[in-house]
């Protein structure tokens, strides 16, 4: 993450990355599912303050990020996203 001019974005070898590119790349992954986890994602944003949010994202990363089938390795790997699991770490 690098803080810009325009704000806070993305990284990409060591580089910058458009918003706009970080949604198209998300749509084509979730893709009907995009906007119900984009809805849920703010959410869970939303309901802890930013300084506690900055601490605690790769935690809620990992109590969110989408179950992967056994023998599936790496970044990347298709898996199933459970919303319904998403939003617990916001209770």
């Amino acid at each position: 993450m690098l803080r810009t001019p325009e704000g806070l974005r993305a990284l990409s070898k060591d580089r910058p990355v458009a918003p706009e590119t970080v949604e198209r790349y998300l749509e084509s992954k979730l893709g009907a599912g995009y906007e119900p986890a984009r809805r849920v994602m703010s959410t869970l944003a939303r309901s802890f303050r930013a300084e506690d949010l900055a601490v605690r994202v790769y935690g809620l990363y990992e109590a969110c990020r989408p179950e992967v089938p056994a023998g599936t390795h790496g970044w990347g790997a298709a898996g199933v996203l459970d919303l319904s699991r998403t939003l617990e770490p916001a209770k």
